[in-house]
């Protein structure tokens, strides 16, 4: 019932906002004291806007192509940037045929979610956060506004999907070439083509922020380019550590947080993890944040994963 009500809802939010809805319909069908200890007191600046350019002429299709079938000339570009990702991509044991293929569907699916998005606010059409403001629930979700602030998503760094490297999450990033990592099949390209729409990457980690250093050299390193720890790149590990719905909460207070991408219900609400762990099945799926899935809350590859074994010894923090 609380599923129903939850599609009736966006459907009459629909009606109102345009694009910022559109794209839950195919899903569903299948704080402040955190904030001057994560930014140091400053509000990152939003990006100079790209100079103007001309539309990309439309990429020619060999026979066969299924990318033809694409809306936009960048959306088939960045498909065929994708397939060729995941061909150079090395084999490891954690990464099979299926798995690569799955990644690149998901990216696929973030990057024309985050583009509709653009486009809407190009449009002058609102546009929903997916941080849930505070005091909002799971079946009364409220989110923190957008207004005019500058687009970013939140990606996740910890591995903690069932299958993965048990030790992956603690994983001292060391920085210096001899770490057992690698960018998930169309990360670095879904990535980088959100950037050339001006919507910002920020990278989030359950870490401690000693490691701050080897985890921005080790993005690098995968071609995710530069970020700015306590900016771009916060690790919220500590003594006691900073809640997840506090980072979120402090990075929408300048960002407009368009789409958050996690591989565990923690990675988008505290609340999935604070209440009886026998209901969290329905929380994700029978409340009324059940709309949000593939529509601002991604769950999905995590843009790093591990590629050592679980019996590989390597330093922990």
């Amino acid at each position: 019932m609380s599923r129903l009500r939850a599609l009736l809802t966006l459907g009459a939010a629909g009606l109102l906002c345009g694009g910022c809805v559109a794209a839950a319909i195919p899903i569903v069908a299948g704080g402040s004291i955190a904030g001057k200890r994560l930014l140091d007191g400053d509000k990152p600046e939003p990006e100079p806007q790209p100079a103007a350019t001309a539309t990309p002429a439309p990429v020619a299709a060999a026979p066969g192509d299924a990318t033809a079938t694409l809306a936009t000339p960048e959306a088939r570009a960045l498909a065929l940037r994708l397939q060729a990702s995941a061909a150079a991509s090395p084999a490891t044991p954690a990464a099979s045929a299926e798995s690569a293929a799955a990644s690149l569907q998901a990216y696929q699916s973030l990057w024309a979610y985050v583009e509709r998005q653009v486009a809407a606010r190009k449009a002058g059409e609102a546009v929903r956060s997916a941080v849930l403001a505070e005091g909002a629930t799971l079946d009364a979700p409220r989110y923190v506004p957008c207004e005019a602030k500058p687009f970013a998503i939140l990606f996740d760094l910890d591995e903690s999907a069932a299958g993965s490297d048990p030790d992956a999450r603690f994983r001292r990033w060391i920085g210096d070439g001899s770490d057992q990592v690698s960018a998930v099949p169309g990360a670095v390209e879904g990535i980088d083509a959100l950037r050339r729409e001006g919507v910002q990457a920020i990278f989030t980690s359950a870490r401690r922020p000693s490691g701050n250093n080897a985890a921005a050299a080790m993005l690098a390193k995968l071609g995710f380019g530069d970020f700015v720890p306590g900016k771009t790149l916060i690790l919220r590990g500590g003594e006691p550590p900073i809640a997840g719905d506090h980072v979120r909460r402090t990075v929408a207070a300048s960002y407009c947080v368009v789409a958050i991408v996690g591989d565990a219900l923690g990675d988008f609400s505290d609340t999935f993890d604070a209440g009886d762990a026998a209901r969290r099945p329905a929380a994700a799926t029978e409340t009324m944040v059940a709309p949000l899935w593939g529509a601002g809350w991604f769950l999905l590859p995590n843009p790093v994963r591990s590629t050592a074994t679980p019996t590989t010894e390597l330093p922990k923090e």
